[in-house]
Formats: structure tokens, sequence, C-alpha cells
């Protein structure tokens, strides 16, 4: 899957965090299911243009305030 592939699938865009062209790491905005009060960001690891990893951020850690 490609990064124009994977915005297609997530409807939304995709924002670059860093790497170089084709070895890219970017980070999909998208609304947390879990706790309304914030966002996830889901970042999308690729290498050679295709989609290789992901790994979700669900933000400060909650459990320990």
């Amino acid at each position: 899957m490609s990064a124009a592939e994977a915005a297609a699938a997530l409807g939304v865009p995709l924002d670059y965090v860093s790497g170089s062209p084709g070895n890219e790491l970017l980070a999909a905005a998208r609304p947390n299911p879990v706790y309304f009060a914030r966002d996830a960001r889901l970042f999308l690891q690729f290498r050679g243009g295709r989609l290789s990893g992901w790994k979700g951020d669900w933000g400060r850690n909650w459990m320990w305030q």
C-alpha cells in the first residue's frame, strides 16, 4: 500500500514526520474512539514507497496522573 492509498483508506491527509523520500514516517490525525477529549495519531512507516508498519499514539499516559 502506498502513502496515497493509505491516506484514501483512512480518509485523512498524512503529515510528514521524518525520513527520506520513499522511506518516510507519516502521521494521520484521527479522532480517538476511546477518549473523546483528545485526538489520537496513527504513525505510518513507509519503506521503498510501501507501507511497512504502523503504531498508534494515545498521547500522555492517563493512568499515572
